[in-house]
């Protein structure tokens, strides 16, 4: 039996969720766990407290206290664990009563939208266990939390604030900082004086970080407040180490900077870096910057002056290794030697390009080609593997994500393999721009372009395409094959494909059902699979928990293609979560995608001498 709270209570269509008493008991029966001291000389293992449903628990620098939070039981029926209510509290290590930190409540305002949760989170303890950090969301009076993150224009429904709490840690936590924007996290730098704040507000994409000195605590000092939808200017993140339990971050010697690391994105390339960055005014000097010839990104600092540090370098055909550095030096020791794990893959060829849409806006793509393809030889045929990214800008959209120096990725979802069957694997940034309102009209005219380019470029047979993805990807390709005449063949896996079963938002839609009907519908390829001509192989794993992709909804579209007289075929895994990851899943998996493509794309009579039912 299910039970209506009488009261709105929004929630994505999760799967992986508790719905009976017995579901309740085995859960509890699940997370139920005994924390102990366990001596590595040997000696004796100590019980600490007694059994409980944690979810977490962090030993105290001092190694005095465990903070532990734990699950209230019985659960909560029907929403995932991460929104369940929890208990924070602090236990003595040396044993006695758990000493209350807060309680956090069912996080169900959260569900559908990033609306801050309540209650204590984000616990940072000071490097020397003196004081313990956190922050608390307080809703500002008469705010309607779910209409400010729809209405950008609305300001934030409340404000954060950084609580602290110090030895006994019996009293109550006194409010040191507010924040604008909720806090994401805190770190403290390696020599204590200073926490590291960062703020994210998701529906306005703004990033913010900053510190406060923990000893004058009330003023927070800006470092960087950037739009998150750019690469460009991301100036990278802060390069903390593991000490004693904690991540702290690295200073210099004076305490007056700190480190980064960064992804190095540009027009030209990806060009990783390490700089050195001033509290005082943010003003950064560069250490260590790639070449374009390799992707060697700095990961780990191994000195207070930076002078030592480790990198992972990699190229299209070299597999990432390990290497050591020394500032002012150009020269590198290599520390690791993976081979090279995939020959076929790294010998293909890897070229970006851009390509324009006919209302002017630059988009990038990447191409992989076998390597025995030259300019000039006969073009290929070609798959189209798209996952769509949504920018409200499009000087945003505009601005290149990958890097020709990655090495192939070993993913089992990687499209690459199919160069070494000699198809041609195109990866487009399909951007939508805008809202979801425009989001059929901005793929079209997306994917056009993409293909035009392409075929311009001499290495795609226009009369030879497919569009495959997986998830929202999947999702895409169904609309790409239900709007457009651009591909001869298709397949998806673990996809949505009618919005009406995920009514209370998707991906980068805010929006209910009934707050926007139309794109609801308009953006459901199921309510257009009669316009899809193209055979269309559907896969599904049938232990899918990701939110919104309930097998259900290739076994529907499936008996919509099927009953329409469509090309289509169902594939389900069992035992598969979001994504193949048994070998013989893999195999599988791609054994069938190649055979699709192989009789419906590469192997197929030219599209004027084919019916849409051609087998």
């Amino acid at each position: 039996m299910r039970k209506s709270a009488g009261r709105a209570t929004p929630l994505r269509t999760s799967r992986d969720v508790l719905r009976t008493a017995d579901d309740q008991q085995r859960f509890q029966f699940t997370v139920t766990a005994q924390l102990a001291w366990v001596p590595v000389d040997g000696s004796a293992v100590r019980k600490i407290g007694d059994p409980v449903a944690l979810t977490s628990s962090d030993v105290s620098p001092d190694e005095r206290y465990v903070l532990v939070q734990r699950y209230v039981l019985p659960a909560a029926l029907g929403f995932p664990a991460y929104l369940f209510p929890r208990k924070a509290e602090l236990w003595p290590a040396a044993g006695g009563a758990p000493i209350a930190l807060g309680d956090v409540p069912l996080n169900d305002r959260s569900a559908v939208a990033s609306v801050s949760p309540l209650g204590p989170r984000e616990f940072t303890f000071a490097p020397d266990g003196q004081a313990l950090w956190f922050a608390s969301w307080e809703d500002r009076q008469g705010a309607n939390a779910q209409a400010a993150v729809r209405d950008t224009s609305l300001p934030p429904p409340g404000t954060d604030r950084i609580m602290k709490l110090v030895p006994p840690f019996t009293g109550a936590a006194v409010e040191a900082a507010r924040t604008e924007f909720p806090i994401d996290g805190m770190g403290f730098t390696r020599d204590g004086t200073k926490l590291l704040v960062y703020e994210g507000y998701e529906p306005r994409r703004v990033s913010r970080e900053s510190w406060l000195d923990a000893k004058q605590p009330a003023k927070l000092n800006a470092l960087v407040y950037r739009s998150t939808e750019g690469v460009y200017d991301d100036p990278g993140r802060v390069a903390f180490r593991s000490e004693r339990h904690e991540d702290l971050a690295w200073v210099t010697a004076d305490g007056r900077s700190f480190y980064r690391t960064g992804a190095g994105f540009q027009a030209d390339g990806q060009r990783p870096f390490l700089d050195r960055c001033a509290f005082a005014g943010g003003k950064s000097t560069r250490l260590f910057q790639s070449d374009l010839k390799r992707l060697e990104a700095p990961v780990t600092v191994l000195s207070a002056d930076a002078k030592r540090f480790l990198t992972l370098a990699q190229t299209a055909t070299e597999p990432p290794n390990w290497f050591l550095r020394q500032a002012g030096s150009g020269k590198a020791t290599q520390v690791s030697a993976f081979k090279n794990p995939m020959e076929a893959l790294s010998k293909a060829h890897r070229q970006q390009f851009t390509f324009k849409r006919d209302d002017g806006v630059v988009l990038n793509a990447e191409v992989v080609l076998p390597a025995d393809w030259k300019p000039g030889s006969p073009p290929l045929p070609t798959l189209f593997w798209i996952y769509p990214n949504d920018y409200r800008s499009a000087a945003a959209a505009s601005q290149n994500r990958t890097s020709v120096n990655l090495f192939p990725s070993q993913s089992a979802l990687n499209p690459e393999v199919l160069v070494t069957q000699g198809y041609a694997v195109v990866k487009p940034d399909l951007a939508i721009v805008g809202t979801n309102d425009q989001y059929v009209s901005e793929l079209q005219r997306s994917a056009k372009a993409a293909v035009d380019e392409c075929v311009k470029r001499g290495f795609t047979d226009r009369d030879r395409i497919a569009v495959a993805g997986h998830s929202y990807g999947a999702f895409s390709t169904v609309n790409c094959l239900a709007h457009t005449k651009l591909f001869r063949a298709g397949w998806a896996s673990d996809g949505a494909y009618n919005r009406t079963l995920t009514p209370f938002t998707f991906q980068a839609e805010t929006r209910n059902l009934w707050e926007a009907r139309d794109t609801y519908l308009g953006m459901s390829p199921f309510l257009y699979a009669n316009q899809i001509d193209a055979p269309l192989l559907l896969m599904h794993n049938q232990d899918d928990t990701n939110v919104g992709t309930n097998p259900i909804q290739s076994q529907r579209l499936f008996e919509a293609l099927n009953g329409l007289g469509k090309t289509t075929q169902l594939v389900e895994y069992p035992y598969e979560d979001h994504g193949p990851a048994a070998k013989e899943t893999v195999l599988d998996y791609w054994a069938r995608a190649l055979d699709w493509i192989d009789r419906y794309v590469k192997n197929a009579p030219p599209a004027a001498a084919a019916s849409p039912g051609t087998p």
